[in-house]
């Protein structure tokens, strides 16, 4: 499966044509530098590439990763050679069927498409004949050499090959994650259980050819998908369909028959197991079918059926894909649901088993090593075509960057090593104070104390921060419903009011919602929501009400604090987008600017997206508006412009260069310079730090640009914050323009400072704080707010 977009992929480009080519070509016998071929490397997938792409600055640090160095056996590669038959035979399975029947002379390994077949071996002559009989006449094949494949042109076929390694070890395939079913740690109060294994992903980095590999762990429900919709249906029969649409659609689910997952597209309660579907023979029952195929008796046949829909492989008609219908008692859910997030004691309990420290995942990665060394089987997969797992090369090189300094409003103060100061933010006036005079809190009869306490709590809190609180509106309710403080918002709030305090009972998402879509769109006010749980609690009062008012200050306009950033006329943008989990919503892309020096405030506007859009439309007039707001701040335009995109991931790189990057050019013209860098998270790169015979996540500010960095691109990995539970992941950085010249070191270096920028967390974050916000933004307007206001929304 997937031969033909293998063998396009080993195809070459030649530059000069224009075209991809399978010809022979004569091999350059001039040696070039590493750093021109990486530069080539880069050209030809069309990525920045520049002289300088290693920082300098900080001090150097030694760093374990978690890659393997793969080796080739050079008596051995990926050649290329192409196959004619003679006569002409048009069936591609034909073709394929007749050249098994030479396998044994080919060596036993291949890969072979219907035109184009790769070998890890070099037959001896340049051309090779075989003569196959089929029906009393003879049928020439002829094999004909054109050339050696390029290391960075086979990564795909390595990648398969360890996925047939991964089988061989009796691992069940989840995506492109590969787990052990024969290890499960069960969680019996909950009815989970907790699947090990690994991610495995091989490509050509700085280093050299390697292979990433890191743990993972999948989460799995032991009882089935019937008994949660029958548990569904005793709870609420009227909304019974609703109900579990809702909790199911958009889900994955294991069937443990064949060990295969499924994405739940819908249910559907019409049909049942007893209603017919055709097959190869004829017509038959789904309690028929399994029960032949399978060897399984379906106890319940009135049970709805689940509808899975997939994309048909190959290059199908526009529309066409494959649907399978399942049935719910041989369904297992898959990762973790909503009341299962909820639920922080059962969290913790899972976290035991998930949450892995740097020596017990530098573990995993022998203990895969041994596996694969100790198989046979698995071994004899790599040696065939000529490759090696090295185990002794993940050691590297990284350096650390200076501490910063936390500028408040009369004071400065060092962030230390850990990059923390929640001390400092309680104790210290912020820097731009929002006085607070006209405002209103509305709260439940029965939850006066909690709106008591919050008050008295404030006054105190504010003291300290140099920030006037005045009295506000109180405005007490009878009923918690969604309707009454809808009615309770719009009666009370005037064009004078600052802020608007909503103390709820408990959480709710569509209460939450519900405020916020009349607060953000009908009637357009500053809100804060608290649940009034956490205003009763004596202990964690005093912090919870200090990052309530830090919060309110924000949001009123007020600023808490900076870091230096000595840049002058420069912009700093962020870009995310938010998907709907369950594929029935538009994507929603919100993109922020920088409007001040200090990089405190902020300018935001949302733009509602089809469905699954990544790459986001309409930026020049988001940006243009930005612009002009920039310049009505600072009496002039930005000379330099920084964009941090999040979101992207190296399949989208190029379109994010063609397509999203001329969006800002058309704007910016000759008289404003773009540097454009992709953030990515969602990464299995996992670095670590020497601690004597142990090891440990390394301090924030830690920047590794060298050895495990792709080859084509120019990037970096940093590590901006602390973690003292689990494994640390560091943020994978992608400068795909740099118009600004400002070079690795400054890049670096801004990217860390700005992650101390996120006004909700006083410490660091993962990514920089414009594009947290723009995250933050796109999530509120696709989760809670209407789709049709979100347009008009900034």
């Amino acid at each position: 499966r997937g031969r033909a977009k293998l063998i396009d992929t080993l195809k070459t480009y030649d530059d000069t044509s224009n075209q991809f080519i399978t010809t022979e070509a004569k091999e350059n016998n001039t040696e070039k530098t590493k750093d021109t071929e990486l530069e080539a490397i880069a050209s030809h997938n069309g990525l920045f590439f520049p002289d300088l792409i290693y920082g300098s600055k900080g001090s150097s640090v030694d760093i374990y990763c978690n890659n393997l160095k793969l080796t080739t056996d050079e008596s051995k590669g990926v050649f290329n050679y192409e196959v004619r038959f003679f006569p002409p035979i048009d069936s591609v399975h034909l073709r394929i069927k007749y050249l098994n029947d030479h396998k044994d002379k080919l060596g036993g390994t291949k890969t072979f498409d219907g035109n184009t077949l790769y070998l890890p071996i070099l037959l001896p002559n340049k051309m090779t004949v075989f003569i196959s009989k089929v029906e009393d006449a003879e049928l020439q094949i002829r094999i004909l050499y054109k050339k050696k494949e390029d290391m960075r042109n086979c990564t795909q076929l390595y990648n398969i090959l360890f996925d047939r390694v991964m089988k061989v070890l009796n691992y069940v395939k989840f995506d492109r994650k590969q787990y052990d079913p024969s290890r499960p740690k069960i969680i019996p109060l909950a009815k989970l259980e907790v699947w090990p294994g690994y991610v495995t992903a091989v490509d050509e980095y700085k280093g050299g050819l390697m292979l990433c590999c890191d743990v993972s762990h999948r989460i799995l429900c032991q009882k089935t998908v019937l008994e949660m919709l029958v548990d569904l249906y005793q709870q609420n029969v009227e909304h019974y369909q609703e109900s579990a649409r809702k909790m199911l659609v958009g889900n994955i689910v294991l069937t443990r028959y064949n060990n295969r997952t499924y994405k739940i597209n819908d249910i559907c309660f019409d049909q049942n197991p007893t209603c017919q579907f055709k097959i190869k023979t004829g017509w038959t029952s789904y309690v028929e079918y399994y029960k032949q195929y399978h060897n399984i008796i379906i106890k319940d046949v009135n049970q709805p059926l689940i509808y899975s829909i997939k994309k048909s492989r190959g290059i199908p008609a526009e529309g066409e894909h494959i649907q399978f219908s399942l049935i719910p008692e041989l369904c297992y859910l898959t990762g973790l649901r909503d009341e299962v997030r909820s639920d922080n004691k059962l969290m913790r309990e899972i976290a035991t088993f998930t949450r892995v420290s740097p020596n017990q995942r530098q573990m995993a990665l022998n203990k895969f090593y041994e596996n694969v060394s100790k198989t046979p089987a698995a071994q004899e997969i790599l040696n065939s075509w000529g490759l090696s797992l090295t185990n002794n090369s993940n050691k590297i090189i990284g350096r650390q960057m200076d501490i910063e300094q936390i500028c408040f409003s009369k004071t400065s103060v060092s962030a230390e090593r850990s990059a923390e100061f929640s001390k400092h933010a309680a104790t210290n006036e912020m820097l731009k104070v929002v006085h607070l005079s006209k405002w209103i809190i509305i709260h439940l009869r029965n939850d006066t104390k909690a709106a008591t306490n919050l008050l008295d709590n404030m006054k105190q809190a504010c003291k300290s921060l140099g920030m006037n609180i005045s009295n506000p509106t109180m405005i007490s309710l009878d009923r918690d419903r969604i309707d009454a403080y809808i009615q309770a918002l719009r009666r009370n709030i005037t064009i004078n009011d600052q802020i608007v305090v909503c103390i709820c009972h408990n959480s709710r998402d569509d209460r939450y919602a519900a405020i916020k879509k009349i607060c953000c769109s009908e009637i357009p006010i500053p809100s804060q929501v608290i649940n009034a749980k956490t205003l009763l609690n004596d202990l964690k009062i005093r912090s919870v009400v200090q990052k309530i008012v830090l919060q309110m200050n924000c949001k009123l306009g007020g600023s808490l604090w900076t870091v230096k950033i000595p840049f002058k006329n420069v912009m700093i943008c962020g870009i995310d987008s938010y998907h709907d989990p369950s594929n029935r919503g538009n994507s929603v892309a919100a993109f922020v600017a920088s409007v001040n020096s200090s990089y405190s405030e902020w300018y935001s506007k949302a733009v509602v997206q089809t469905k699954r859009e990544e790459i986001v439309n309409g930026l020049s007039a988001s940006f243009e508006i930005a612009l002009n707001i920039y310049r009505k701040r600072n009496g002039k335009l930005p000379t330099n412009v920084i964009i941090y995109r999040d979101g992207i991931g190296d399949g989208q790189l190029n379109t994010c260069l063609n397509y999203e990057i001329p969006q800002f050019e058309m704007v910016c013209g000759n008289h404003i310079k773009i540097s454009y860098i992709v953030v990515q998270k969602r990464i299995n790169t996992r670095i670590f730090s020497e601690s004597g015979i142990h090891l440990e996540n390394p301090l924030p500010g830690t920047v590794v640009d060298q050895q495990i960095t792709k080859s084509n691109m120019y990037d970096f990995f940093l590590v901006s914050q602390m973690v003292r539970q689990g494994t640390v992941t560091p943020t994978h950085y992608v400068v795909l323009r740099d118009d600004c010249n400002y070079g690795p070191d400054i890049i670096q270096k801004l990217s860390y400072k700005l992650c101390f920028l996120y006004y909700n967390w006083t410490g660091t974050i993962r990514i920089p704080a414009c594009c947290m916000y723009a995250h933050k933004l796109a999530y509120l307007i696709g989760q809670s707010i209407q789709r049709d206001v979100a347009e008009s929304l900034s």
